[in-house]
């Protein structure tokens, strides 16, 4: 008998891996980034990994858990990135860096757009930036709220990442504005035909920049 044939219906050698939540949390990600969050759920994650869903929950909670401890094992790099000196280029290469993350996995932005908590390896810079406003001349709480705003301009930011543009390639808004007239609209109505179609790398990095460098001008020590 081939060697092939006989080893077809022999049971397995040695111990299947055993389940640990690391395993969990690594064959979650790969659910999350093949599929985003809609194919992540505990049945078809068991069912991967050999076990039950009750299984799962005794190493890793729940499902909502079970995402939080993905999103701490996802940034516990982010923490390692390399920085300058200087305090504008670094609140700059710090929101770069989460832009050119979430951008790169939708996964991250659906559960934090849904409510989701970050990971906690992102708290890292997220105290760099406040260190690096009150560097520029700010007491805490504006450093806080330069955070605060450079956050929310970065989400804002990335849902317009991937937009549906028309069959002439322009924007829905643009294509509703033009639609609604110069009367009615006559300042958009005269920008519309330079609308953005969407988020770019270059068009998000002027922003934060007019944006980080206002709140200096305001709050800090704009010759710093």
């Amino acid at each position: 008998m081939p060697a092939s044939a006989a080893g077809r219906g022999a049971p397995r050698r040695g111990r299947p891996p055993s389940l640990s939540a690391e395993r969990i949390v690594v064959a979650a990600r790969e659910h999350l980034e093949a599929g985003g969050l809609a194919a992540l759920s505990m049945r078809a994650l068991a069912k991967d990994l050999g076990t039950t869903p009750m299984a799962l929950y005794r190493h890793v909670g729940d499902k909502e858990q079970l995402l939080g401890l993905v999103l701490d094992e996802y940034s516990t790099g982010l923490g390692d990135i390399e920085l300058p000196e200087q305090p504008r280029e670094r609140i700059q290469t710090i929101f770069l860096a989460i832009f050119d993350t979430l951008a790169a996995e939708a996964w991250i932005l659906e559960l934090l757009q849904r409510g989701g908590r970050g990971g906690a390896g992102a708290l890292v810079l997220v105290d760099r930036v406040i260190a690096a406003g009150q560097q520029l001349g700010m007491d805490g709480r504006r450093a806080l709220l330069l955070y605060r705003a450079l956050w929310n301009y970065t989400l804002g930011a990335l849902l317009d990442i991937r937009p549906v543009a028309s069959d002439d390639g322009i924007s829905p808004l643009a294509v509703k504005i033009r639609e609604a007239g110069v009367d009615r609209l006559p300042a958009l109505h005269a920008v519309a035909e330079n609308w953005p179609s969407g988020t770019t790398r270059e068009s998000y990095v002027e922003g934060l920049r007019v944006l980080a460098d206002g709140y200096v001008a305001r709050f800090g020590d704009a010759d710093r």
